[in-house]
């Protein structure tokens, strides 16, 4: 009974062993693998390889370097197997620049580094110096871009200057003059003496020469240009009739075709500062007058104004003669004009004097202030001297 007890136990642990093996560890032993076994797997957790994406990557320990494709913190730029000193970002890793010493071929036709001169062989901006890009370089009188020969410009190899102002040669056809007081820096003459003020800004009053449009001589003036002068840029051209060939005085309708014919108008004061150098000129003997006569100065030459009735038949009786207080008479060119802030004498201007193509009389007082104005009737106003202006001036 005992016996077959035992045997009965043994029987049963047997039949159990299997059952508590590892089947891995059995498979390993036995030299088979079953199931999704990876044979390369080291991580001793069954069906999970080595490569699984949830596993960490691994950490290196590589110092950064220039040209590994990576821009550190000492880098401009790296990109990698493409760096290279003829290329945007150089072998030590610095962004390509004109005056670095390394020629980039993609934006740079030299480099001369700390070298480069925009008057030598490779300019500032990296660019082989050649006759035809502005810059004057050795070797070369001059280089203006264009370089076609044609006046003001340069020969087409930078070798000498074209024919233009400053050479000492008058071209007739493009200069009036090359140097002396009257060329303006352009070689031209002035159009007027404000012009000449404008060009030379420091210039004192005297005789200028000026040409006016239209008219082929030059002409003497009076340019007065001093900041006293109202700011200065007056031009003044005294004009004497008087003569054998002019036995009767102008009227101011034939002095102002006169002055036409110097490319001027009558004179028409336009503020009390122009008022008084006016009467300055007019009574100095500063300009010797053209028209035939040759009386240099005197108050006669303010004898007629370019100011004339806006309305025929109307007129501003007893008020100061100026723009303001008297707009029933105008400048010839309706632009600023002034006589006096005050009225001078009784009835003037006479209403009977302000008639179509008239203009005034006037006498003034050797202060430079007006002494009377007469409205005379059909001609109007009259003299044998008179002056012309460019007009340009305006307060």
């Amino acid at each position: 009974m005992r016996t077959a007890s035992r045997l009965s136990l043994s029987l049963s642990a047997t039949l159990a062993l299997p059952a508590c093996l590892d089947p891995y560890d059995a498979a390993e032993s036995s030299g088979t693998v079953t199931g999704d076994t990876d044979p390369t797997d080291t991580t001793g957790v069954p069906g999970q390889s080595a490569s699984d994406p949830t596993e960490a990557p691994p950490v290196t320990t590589a110092d950064p370097v220039c040209g590994d494709g990576f821009v550190d913190a000492d880098e401009q730029c790296d990109l990698g197997p493409a760096n290279a000193d003829d290329a945007d970002c150089t072998a030590s890793c610095r962004n390509a620049t004109c005056g670095d010493g390394l020629v980039n071929p993609a934006a740079e036709e030299c480099d001369a580094g700390p070298d480069n001169a925009d008057d030598g062989d490779c300019t500032l901006g990296c660019r082989l110096g050649v006759c035809g890009d502005g810059l004057l370089k050795a070797g070369e009188v001059c280089d203006d871009g264009v370089n076609d020969g044609s006046y003001g410009s340069c020969a087409v190899d930078c070798s000498a200057a074209a024919p233009g102002c400053g050479d000492g040669q008058v071209d007739p056809e493009l200069e009036d003059c090359e140097d002396g007081p009257d060329c303006l820096p352009t070689c031209k003459y002035a159009h007027s003496c404000l012009e000449w003020l404008a060009a030379v800004p420091d210039a004192a009053s005297g005789v200028y020469t000026i040409r006016r449009d239209g008219v082929m001589s030059p002409i003497d003036v009076w340019c007065a240009l001093e900041a006293s002068s109202d700011g200065g840029g007056y031009t003044f051209l005294k004009v004497d009739i008087a003569g054998d060939m002019n036995p009767s005085p102008a009227t101011a309708s034939a002095a102002e075709a006169a002055c036409a014919d110097w490319g001027m108008q009558l004179l028409v004061p336009r503020s009390p500062a122009h008022l008084d150098v006016a009467y300055q000129v007019a009574t100095g003997d500063n300009l010797e007058p053209v028209g035939g006569g040759t009386v240099w100065s005197g108050a006669e030459y303010l004898q007629v104004l370019g100011i004339y009735p806006t309305t025929p038949g109307e007129s501003c009786t007893d008020a100061p003669l100026n723009q303001l207080d008297c707009p029933e008479w105008r400048a010839g060119d309706d632009a600023a004009w002034y006589v006096s802030d005050v009225a001078v004498g009784v009835g003037e201007p006479d209403v009977i004097g302000a008639c179509s193509g008239c203009s005034m009389l006037y006498q003034w007082n050797q202060d430079g202030s007006v002494k009377s104005y007469k409205a005379l009737p059909q001609p109007g106003g009259y003299s044998f001297r008179f002056l012309c202006d460019t007009g340009d001036k305006l307060p």
